[in-house]
């Protein structure tokens, strides 16, 4: 089960990562940690307003529900948007996501 980090302290963590990912929409800092896997998304202010930022993450979150039992163990992820993803619908947001989950499998 994935736990969503959400104190500013752990997100200072991911000011040096052990790995980086990328993709066309987001970016994706990976801490690995034995003892527990943790989620966290930042999303600037330009992707857009209020409402596409809130949506965004909603999708966000849902999408780590639904894929939360394919994540290999013992990592922190923060996804970090980029311009752009605001305007993905849903079956994009999911095959980038999925593409991004793809390769930390390959890298862990």
């Amino acid at each position: 089960m994935l736990r969503r980090i959400t104190k500013h302290s752990e997100y200072r963590e991911f000011s040096s990562p052990d790995l980086f990912l990328r993709s066309d929409h987001f970016y994706a800092a990976v801490l690995f940690d034995p003892h527990e896997s943790a989620l966290g998304i930042t999303i600037g202010k330009k992707i857009g307003k209020a409402h596409t930022r809130n949506l965004l993450k909603r999708r966000i979150k849902a999408w780590a529900r639904l894929r939360c039992r394919d994540f290999p163990q013992g990592f922190k992820l923060n996804l970090i948007a980029r311009p752009g993803a605001g305007e993905l619908s849903w079956n994009e947001l999911c095959a980038e996501l999925d593409k991004l989950s793809t390769q930390l499998r390959e890298r862990c």
